[in-house]
């Protein structure tokens, strides 16, 4: 679907568990194989924004003819290791020493590797189309002389897809990676060491790809909420209790997410993850979720259980030991709905009053911005029905979109109450014909 869904904020691009799992795809059922074809962009031309540093016939030419020897990653990054088979036995013969070349594949926010009959990898934030092949928004398909067939796939083009020559592991972008959770994880000694002098808080320097490679915003998260630790909390001011216990739940988080092959329905029920989308107030556990940023990304947190500083600790001590209940003690009132839950519940309200809906200034008549304007445009190209919500009318509106939809500027496009995007997504959608199949299905 090229819907951006409300899970599509800046945070949910794929991580450790998604790109591992495109790693043992590709492992699964290419390991050993030759390659026979090299194709690129649907049409067989060559997406210049993706590949980056080389040419067609440089990427094709390091391909060709080459064996899947292995297929590895580290944190976020994947890449193949290639060689040539020896002898004359087709897939009996053994592959020679590894090839000079290497590519390496960053998916960026919708990157996706998907195999011809097996399926593809698993996302929160949207699905990937395997209903045709080559698959729509297919960037690279490979085939191999065990009749399989492999694509690349990216809607958003925010992937690369490099060739490294040498040792991938001695090469930017490879080389610049800390250490990887799943395959590597420190001692409590080193791990320890790695952040008690950081000043950044916690969350932001668990995104530091330099220190941990492949955590992301939702596991950070999810990290920091099992580890009953407060995101902002300066991370030379967390003790070493704390930080042993971020080293075990990042070590739980990420091999149960890995062992789920990242499918998000086989999480554990009661993960922070299955409740932080759309920053839409709510609880888990019977706690309530707070939204904030911190290190310029959407945070969420449980306030109750997640305390600044030392007092993480005492937290974790009084929610393992529970406070007794007094004899005759009536119980503690609701609190009342706050003007944030207040906000959150009208924009969801409004998000889905109409099946196309185009938060914009002006109206469908009098855009008031050119953006605003292209987009209308577009719209009305279609022939689809589609109403507009003037911004310009309602302050709250216009202040409190930007938080719910993680989408700071205008317009901004809901089909069935679901983020499509903004001006830029929606003209290029138009561009390639999308944009009419995904209203006219609404």
């Amino acid at each position: 679907s090229r819907v951006a869904r409300r899970a599509r904020a800046p945070g949910t691009m794929p991580e450790l568990p998604e790109v591992e799992s495109a790693r043992a795809l590709c492992e699964a059922h290419c390991l050993g194989a030759t390659v026979t074809s090299v194709a690129f962009l649907e049409d067989g031309t060559f997406d210049e924004k993706i590949f980056e540093g080389t040419t067609a016939a440089a990427f094709r030419s390091a391909l060709m003819g080459k064996t899947l020897v292995s297929a590895r990653r580290l944190g976020k990054h994947m890449w193949w290791e290639l060689g040539v088979k020896q002898g004359k036995h087709g897939k009996k013969a053994k592959p020679s020493e590894k090839t000079d070349a290497s590519p390496v594949f960053h998916f960026g926010m919708t990157g996706a590797m998907s195999v011809r009959g097996e399926g593809a990898m698993k996302y929160k934030s949207f699905e990937v189309d395997t209903t045709s092949w080559p698959p729509r928004f297919a960037k690279l398909v490979v085939e191999f002389d065990s009749g399989v067939a492999l694509a690349y796939t990216d809607p958003r083009r925010f992937g690369k897809v490099r060739l490294v020559r040498g040792d991938v592991r001695t090469s930017p972008p490879i080389s610049q990676l800390g250490f990887d959770p799943l395959l590597a994880m420190p001692n409590a000694d080193a791990f320890v060491a790695a952040y008690a002098k950081r000043a950044a808080p916690i969350k932001a320097a668990l995104l530091d790809q330099k220190i941990a490679a492949g955590v992301g915003n939702w596991i950070a998260d999810e990290v920091l909420y099992q580890a009953r630790v407060h995101p902002e909390t300066p991370a030379k001011q967390l003790s070493r209790a704390q930080l042993e216990r971020i080293r075990t739940e990042m070590g739980n988080v990420v091999r149960k997410s890995v062992e789920a092959n990242a499918d998000a329905d086989a999480f554990p029920e009661d993960w922070l993850f299955h409740r932080r989308w759309g920053k839409v107030v709510g609880s888990v556990n019977g706690s309530r979720i707070e939204f904030i940023t911190v290190g310029g990304r959407t945070t969420a947190f449980v306030p109750a259980l997640q305390k600044k500083g030392k007092a993480g600790d005492e937290a974790s001590e009084a929610e393992a030991k529970p406070a007794k209940k007094k004899r005759g003690a009536a119980a503690p009132a609701a609190p009342a709905a706050s003007a944030a839950e207040d906000l959150n519940q009208r924009l969801k309200a409004l998000t889905t009053s109409a099946p196309v809906l185009l938060f914009m200034k002006g109206t469908k008549a009098e855009p008031r911005c050119g953006f605003s304007r292209k987009v209308v445009d577009a719209l009305a190209e279609t022939g689809a029905d589609f109403e507009t919500f003037d911004i310009l009318e309602d302050e709250e509106v216009r202040q409190g979109l930007k938080e719910y939809s993680d989408w700071p500027t205008y317009p901004q496009l809901y089909v069935k109450g679901e983020l499509v995007g903004g001006c830029d997504i929606i003209l290029e959608m138009a561009a390639d014909g999308s944009l009419k199949e995904t209203l006219t299905a609404a």
